[in-house]
């Protein structure tokens, strides 16, 4: 019985740690993120990198043409780690992906919405 009551509390301490997502802010995130010719494309990836280089607390492991990452989180850690990656079409449009992700079971930091709505506002806007 004290096994049960203990697993009951440990659950309900951990699902007051689940964070409520902002809707809007979701919906933000979720824009796809697209190029429309070789010299938008070519614009937007070295934003990519720029806003990775500056925003990540771990090194750039990878940088392609179509594909920059991060090296992965320490164990435990809530600092986001990225992987971005571009899908070019046959009529010089590309479409860029973000994916940011930690090792820490509590969350990550920053939060993963807010981050993939600062990386699309930086890339599209340049600020």
């Amino acid at each position: 019985m004290k096994k049960i009551i203990l697993i009951g509390a440990t659950v309900v301490l951990l699902s007051g740690c689940a964070a409520k997502v902002d809707p809007a802010l979701q919906a933000e995130a979720m824009k796809p993120l697209a190029c429309q010719d070789e010299k938008q494309c070519d614009l937007y990836w070295k934003r990519s990198q720029f806003w990775l280089a500056n925003n990540s607390a771990w090194k750039i492991q990878t940088a392609t043409d179509t594909l920059i990452s991060t090296y992965n989180p320490t164990p435990n850690s809530p600092l986001l780690a990225y992987q971005i990656s571009k899908m070019p079409n046959e009529n010089g449009s590309s479409q860029i992906f973000i994916k940011p992700f930690c090792d820490n079971m509590f969350g990550c930091q920053p939060n993963i919405y807010q981050a993939v709505v600062s990386f699309k506002n930086f890339v599209r806007n340049g600020s």
